[in-house]
C-alpha cells in the first residue's frame, strides 16, 4: 500500500497584499515583518516536502527559514528532524540540543535524543537485538474470569502467534481461546459438536490449522483454519499410537509432531495427518524411567522435560537418546519452549528460567509466589514473556523491568493532508531496540491535535496484516564487467521480479555516477531485464555511486506502508567513489531511519564486501549468491514476511486548515498493556486561494 501525494504547484501570490486590511489607506502604519513572512513560507514547505520524503529540499527549506528566524525552537525541531531522515544523526542531536537548551525540553524531545544516544552509544547503556535473560517483571495479570465473561479457566498452555495475538489452552472450560496482544478475546474454539475434552496444549500449523491433545479424551485433534474439528489420531491405551493423557506437542517444520504421553512415560511421532510413527523414551535403557512433559525441537534435536526426574532429555529426530541436561536450579521441570536460537524457556513450578543447551548454562527470569503454577510459557511476537498459572486460572504478561519502564518508541513517520479535514497518519511504533510492536488496534492509540481531541479513530493499515513489500534492485555497474556477470545481474532484477506478489511494487535503479530510475513500479519481466541492461550499458571503466543510489532509491520507497527494501546486485567490489558523497555511517542511519532493509546479491560466487556487508547487518537484511539453486526469490519472501510496525491512522481534524496557511500539531500516543510511547509532529493543508 503507498501514501504518497506530489508535492502542490506553488502559486507565486503577494503574501504583503494578504495580511493588508482590505480598507487600509496607510500602508506605513502596516507594521509587516516580511522576514516572518519568508520564514514561514520556507518552514511551510520544509514540513510539506518531509511528509513527501523530500528529505534534501526539506533539510534547505527549513535552514532558509532560519536565515530569516534563526530562534525559532520549532523550525529547530523540525530540522532536526529532516536530519535524522537523511541520517546525519549528529546534526539531529545538534538541533535537538539546541531546542532544549532554549527551555523546550519535553519528554518526546528526549526520546528523541535517546533513541540516537543508544542507537550511536554515546550512553553506557546498549540497544541488543537478542531478548536477554534478566529479571522479569509482571505487566499484567489476566484473570481468566472477567466480571461476568469467564475468558478461561486452569490454563494449561499459551502459544503465540506472529501478529502478537497467542492461543490459550482451557483445560477446565474444555476449549481453546483466541487472544489479542491486549488480553481481549478475539475467538473460542470449542471442538464443535464432539467438543474438546481437556485440553492442554495447542499447536498451530504452516496452513493456520491447529492440532489440540486432549488429555481427556486420549488424543490430538485436528482444528481448520476456519475453526472446524476436521478429525483427530490416537486412542486411549499402551499401544502403538495410543495414547493415555497426551500433553505438550511440538513440531519439526517437516510434517511431523510429537506429542508427549505422560501416561505411558513416552513421546509418540506423528505425521500432520495422523499416521503414526514411533515413540521413544521409555524404551531406551539409557533413559531409564520417564516422565515426559513439554517438548521442543529445533537444530535436528528434541529436548523434552523429565519432571519427576528434574531434566531435560535430548533425542535426536529418530528418537536416539543422546544426553541429558541437569543444573541446579531444575526442580520440577514442565513446559519447555524455544527462547532463542541455542537456549531454552523453562516453566517450574513458580519459576521461569532459561537454560542454554550448549553449556548447561542457567538464567533465572523470574519466581513467582509460591502459590503459582505455570505449566507454559512462551515469548511473544512483541517480546514479551507470557506464562499460563494454573493454580491462579491466569495468564502473566511479564517484561524485563528495563524495557517496562522505558515504554514504546512512537514515531509520526508522515501525515497526509490533502483531503482535510481526513487526515491520514504513517505511524511506526516499536520498542526500546527497534523491535516492532505488533497487533495495535484503535483502542491502542490516542491521537489529538494541539492537545484537542480528533475525530474516531481508524486504523486503515497495520503491517501486521499485510504481506506487501516495496523494492527497489540497486544496479552496482562496479566489478560488473563480464557477459556472464551482466548474464547474472539480469536474472537476478527478473527473479526479484518473478517473486513479487499482487501487492508489492519494485523499481530498477542504476547507481552509476548519475543514479537513474530505470523502470516503473509495474513494470514486467522484459521491462525489468532492459532496465538492468540499461544500468549497465555504461562507456569506460564503470564507477558505481552506491551512496548516492541508496538515496535514489529510498526516495522511491518513501511513502511505502509495506515493508521496503533495497536488493544491491554488486560484482563484490565497490568502487572507490562508492561512498563519496555520504559516508558509510550516514548511508546505514538513512537507511535504518527510514526502515529500509538493505540485502545484496552477489553475480560472483564467493564475492563478498565489506562496505555492502555492514550496510546489510545494520538494517536487517542478508546477502545471497545469484547463481543459488532457489534464486533470490527466498530474500525477496523474507522481507514481505518481516515483522511491521507501521500502521495508518485515519480520522477528521477539528482545526481550520485556514487555506492551507495553519500549522497544525498533531500528537499521536500508543499504548500495550502498561507501556507507552508518543510522539509530536505536524502538518499544513491543502494550500487553497
Amino acid at each position: 500500500m503507498r501514501m504518497r501525494s506530489s508535492r502542490a504547484t506553488v502559486f507565486v501570490f503577494s503574501a504583503v497584499w494578504l495580511l493588508l486590511p482590505v480598507f487600509s489607506t496607510d500602508i506605513e502604519a502596516q507594521a509587516i515583518d516580511l522576514d516572518a513572512i519568508t520564514a514561514n513560507d520556507e518552514f511551510r514547505w520544509g514540513v510539506v516536502a518531509l511528509h513527501d520524503g523530500k528529505i534534501n529540499e526539506a533539510i534547505e527549506s527549513l535552514n532558509r527559514s532560519l536565515s530569516f528566524a534563526s530562534e525559532r525552537v520549532l523550525t529547530r525541531y523540525w530540522l532536526g528532524r529532516a536530519y535524522y531522515y537523511a541520517g546525519f544523526e549528529e546534526s539531529a542531536l545538534d538541533e535537538w540540543r539546541w531546542v532544549a537548551e532554549r527551555g523546550s525540553r519535553t519528554s518526546v524531545l528526549e526520546k528523541w535524543i535517546e533513541r540516537i544516544e543508544l542507537s550511536r552509544g554515546l550512553t553506557t547503556e546498549r540497544l541488543g537485538t537478542a531478548i536477554s535473560p534478566g529479571r522479569y517483571v509482571t505487566m499484567v495479570d489476566l484473570a481468566g474470569r472477567q466480571a461476568e465473561l469467564t475468558l478461561f479457566r486452569s490454563p494449561t498452555s499459551v502459544r503465540p502467534r506472529a501478529d502478537g495475538s497467542f492461543y490459550v489452552a482451557s483445560f477446565a472450560t474444555h476449549t481453546v481461546v483466541l487472544l489479542d496482544p491486549n488480553g481481549v478475546r478475539r475467538r473460542v474454539f470449542d471442538g464443535g459438536l464432539e467438543g474438546f475434552d481437556r485440553p492442554f496444549d495447542v499447536l498451530q500449523l504452516s496452513d493456520g490449522s491447529l492440532l489440540v491433545s486432549e488429555f481427556g479424551a486420549n488424543r490430538v485433534a485436528r482444528v481448520s483454519a476456519e475453526g472446524l474439528k476436521v478429525g483427530s489420531f490416537g486412542s486411549r491405551g499402551i499401544g502403538p499410537g495410543e495414547l493415555l493423557g497426551p500433553q505438550y506437542l511440538a513440531s519439526d517444520g517437516l510434517g511431523h509432531v510429537y506429542v508427549s504421553d505422560y501416561g505411558n512415560g513416552r513421546v509418540s511421532k506423528f505425521t500432520v495427518e495422523g499416521e503414526f510413527l514411533f515413540s521413544f523414551g521409555s524404551r531406551n535403557a539409557s533413559v531409564g524411567a520417564f516422565s515426559p512433559a513439554g517438548i521442543v525441537v529445533t537444530a535436528e534435536r528434541v529436548y523434552v522435560a523429565d519432571t519427576d526426574r528434574a531434566r531435560i532429555v535430548v533425542f535426536d529426530e529418530s528418537g536416539n537418546f543422546l544426553g541429558q541436561i541437569r543444573t541446579p536450579i531444575m526442580d520440577r521441570p514442565e513446559g519447555l519452549s524455544l527462547y532463542q536460537s541455542g537456549s531454552l524457556l523453562v516453566s517450574d513450578r513458580n519459576r521461569i528460567y532459561v537454560i542454554g543447551v550448549e553449556r548447561e548454562t542457567e538464567s533465572l527470569l523470574t519466581e513467582l509466589s509460591p502459590d503459582r503454577r505455570v505449566l507454559g510459557a512462551a515469548v511473544d511476537a512483541n517480546r514479551n514473556l507470557l506464562a499460563a498459572d494454573i493454580n491462579s486460572s491466569s495468564v502473566l504478561f511479564l517484561a524485563a523491568s528495563e524495557e517496562l519502564y522505558t515504554g514504546l518508541n512512537v514515531e509520526i513517520e508522515s501525515i497526509r493532508a490533502a483531503d482535510h479535514p481526513r487526515v491520514h497518519a504513517a505511524v511506526v511504533v516499536t520498542d526500546r531496540n527497534g523491535h516492532p510492536v505488533l497487533g495495535l488496534g484503535p483502542s491502542n492509540f490516542r491521537i489529538t491535535e494541539d492537545r484537542f481531541a480528533t475525530g474516531a479513530l481508524e486504523v486503515a493499515y497495520a503491517g501486521y496484516r499485510s504481506g506487501e513489500a516495496a523494492i527497489s534492485v540497486l544496479i552496482d555497474p562496479s566489478g560488473i564487467t563480464t557477459a556472464q556477470d551482466i548474464s547474472a545481474a539480469r536474472s537476478a532484477a527478473v527473479d526479484a521480479r518473478d517473486a513479487l506478489n499482487t501487492g508489492d511494487r519494485m523499481w530498477v535503479v542504476s547507481a552509476g555516477d548519475q543514479p537513474v530510475v530505470e523502470s516503473e513500479p509495474r513494470a514486467g519481466r522484459l521491462a525489468v531485464g532492459e532496465a538492468t541492461a540499461r544500468a549497465l550499458a555504461v562507456g569506460g571503466p564503470p564507477t558505481g555511486r552506491l551512496d548516492l543510489g541508496i538515496r535514489l532509491a529510498v526516495f522511491q520507497l518513501s511513502g511505502e506502508l509495506g515493508r521496503r527494501g533495497i536488493v544491491v546486485v554488486s560484482g563484490g567490489e565497490p568502487s572507490s567513489r562508492s561512498f563519496e558523497s555520504y559516508s558509510l555511517e550516514e548511508t546505514a542511519a538513512h537507511l535504518r531511519n527510514n526502515h529500509v532493509a538493505l540485502s545484496v546479491v552477489y553475480t560472483q560466487r564467493n564475492a563478498s564486501s565489506a562496505e555492502l556487508e555492514y550496510l546489510a547487518e545494520a538494517t536487517g537484511g542478508t546477502s545471497a549468491y545469484a547463481y543459488q539453486p532457489q534464486g533470490i526469490a527466498p530474500l525477496v519472501d523474507a522481507l514481505r514476511h518481516a515483522a511491521s510496525g507501521t500502521y495508518l491512522l485515519s480520522y477528521n481534524s477539528v482545526h481550520d486548515a485556514d487555506f492551507g496557511r495553519r500549522y497544525i500539531p498533531l500528537e499521536v500516543e500508543a499504548y500495550l498493556l502498561q507501556r507507552s510511547g508518543r510522539d509530536e509532529a505536524g502538518y499544513f493543508g491543502p494550500l487553497e486561494f
